[in-house]
């Protein structure tokens, strides 16, 4: 078997990848969305870490935040939004799969 060149390789990987659409019509919704700008913001003034994250709910984009301060060790609410800001599930830690 004949050995490919490795360019020719890593040319055809570049061409076989989907070009990646704009989430929630923005290019970065974290400073696009004022309500997930609101969101990033009021992180600031708590003393824990938080993270936002952006993920497939139902198929819609959905954004949630987690606590993930390795000094914590506790679960809160997971609240999901859709890309208006309106919470469309919560999650509390008495829920089954949780």
């Amino acid at each position: 078997m004949k050995k490919e060149p490795p360019y020719l390789v890593t040319f055809i990987l570049i061409l076989s990848c989907e070009k990646v659409d704009k989430v929630c019509n923005c290019s970065n919704p974290l400073e696009d969305l004022p309500w997930l700008k609101e969101i990033k913001a009021s992180f600031t003034i708590v003393l824990v870490r938080y993270s936002i994250f952006q993920a497939a709910y139902n198929k819609q984009t959905v954004f949630y935040s987690l606590m993930n301060d390795p000094l914590c060790n506790s679960f809160q609410q997971i609240n999901l939004y859709d890309c208006s800001g309106n919470n469309i599930n919560t999650f509390n830690s008495t829920d089954s799969g949780l």
